[in-house]
């Protein structure tokens, strides 16, 4: 059995099934993110070489498809459709899900692959949920490529329906959905997000349907989470290189407050929900337009994200050849197997446009940064009822029905993409 990477100081070199490993940080071993279990184990390593899991395709449940065969006529009256009674009660389980699984107590981390066990636990409300699939391919040293290989993953993702948004929050005024629970942050409810680690999924290192339906996990991280780069040392052979965990976020404002509202913080958020559970970013990138006072930013930092934060004062841009180009920087920061969540809302259409059209258009395979992108979340600012009164009415980017496709579109292609608030 190979040795558990987590238990080896870097820099190190071990020989298994005849091949050399070199393992490689790019800045320093924070923690590692090779598993420990024995399924991960087989899935990183088999008596072949390394094995790594790749996206297939995005599976719409069927809820979602109900709501594109809907969505053109229902967003011209949203609110009154989604009160409907029989969207009043799936956006109830959906909400009630998601909340469910974040839920989980600030204690339990995932610093491994697979940390918690498999079950047989399944919802009846997970059937509301979409799917991102996945396949296993495995390293051939002799040809230094992947090949396919037996093995299949899924991953639930909250379906897109409804207004894209939290439907107990206060933008249908009146007509909004009522909940006994508490809503923090009016305007700002991330409740309807599913981010990875809060993500039922399963996998099987074989193709039988049986073994995923009996396997699913429903925290932590996925064998697809990052991967390793093998590449060739003249010294040793095939090496290869760990991943990052990176953190963009465009139109950040300072890290504990948002306009010096705490209600809208997306610093603390995104470490709370990723950094702090286990898996700290290597750098967290803050870029923000509007002038910050530094000292006001940093005291706002928890300590062990100083020297891995970064505040970009600046307007990034879509110019060709500009250094500030945001699709530019990002092939810059991030490789293949980084894990990278990126999150958009500049709440400037002329800017987040082209950035998403970029995504949308460019080839995974051959460069394009949509490859790198694990999780996105994007308020998408288009022109619709209730949103175009926070909104305005913003002109030539499209109405809700867009805003569906835009979300699946990036979906499949390997982007977990969720509607931010």
């Amino acid at each position: 059995m190979p040795i558990p990477v987590q238990k080896v100081i870097l820099p190190c070199i071990f020989v298994f099934s005849g091949v050399t490993l070199l393992l490689v940080a790019f800045y320093r071993m924070r923690s590692t993110v090779l598993p420990e279990s024995r399924d991960s184990l087989e899935t990183s390593y088999n008596n072949k070489g390394y094995c790594k899991w790749v996206f297939t395709h995005y599976e719409s449940s069927e809820y979602e498809l109900s709501w594109f065969q809907r969505i053109e006529g229902a967003q011209k009256d949203i609110c009154n459709v989604v009160a409907q009674p029989q969207h009043a009660e799936a956006s109830g389980v959906i909400v009630n899900r998601t909340l469910e699984l974040k839920s989980l107590p600030v204690e339990y981390q995932w610093k491994t692959y697979d940390s918690f066990p498999p079950t047989n636990f399944s919802t009846n409300s997970d059937r509301f949920m979409s799917r991102m699939h996945y396949n296993r391919t495995c390293y051939d040293t002799k040809s230094q490529s992947f090949h396919l290989a037996p093995g299949k993953g899924i991953q639930l993702i909250e379906p897109l329906w409804g207004m894209l948004r939290d439907p107990y929050d206060i933008y249908c005024g009146e007509q909004k959905l009522h909940t006994q629970r508490q809503m923090p942050h009016p305007g700002q409810s991330k409740a309807h997000i599913m981010p990875q680690g809060f993500a039922p999924y399963t996998y099987s290192v074989t193709d039988e349907e049986s073994a995923l339906r009996s396997r699913w996990r429903t925290h932590g991280l996925p064998p697809w989470h990052t991967s390793l780069r093998p590449f060739q040392d003249p010294r040793i052979g095939t090496a290869f290189r760990f991943p990052q965990k990176i953190h963009l976020d465009l139109g950040s404002s300072y890290f504990g407050v948002w306009t010096m509202n705490n209600q809208a913080a997306s610093g603390q958020w995104f470490y709370d929900t990723y950094h702090a559970r286990g898996q700290p970013f290597d750098r967290f990138i803050a870029v923000e337009v509007e002038t910050l006072n530094d000292t006001t930013a940093f005291e706002q930092l928890p300590p062990d994200l100083v020297g891995v934060y970064t505040l970009m004062n600046v307007g990034l841009t879509m110019d060709p050849g500009s250094k500030l180009n945001t699709v530019d920087m990002i092939k810059r920061l991030v490789a293949p197997e980084d894990f990278f969540v990126f999150k958009l809302d500049i709440d400037a259409a002329p800017i987040e446009e082209p950035i998403v059209e970029s995504l949308l258009n460019d080839d995974p395979n051959n460069g394009g940064a949509s490859a790198l992108i694990d999780e996105l979340m994007f308020e998408h600012h288009v022109n619709y009822n209730p949103m175009n009164g926070p909104w305005g009415s913003p002109q030539g980017v499209g109405d809700l029905h867009r805003s569906y496709n835009v979300f699946r579109d990036l979906r499949k292609k390997g982007i977990r993409a969720h509607s931010w608030p």
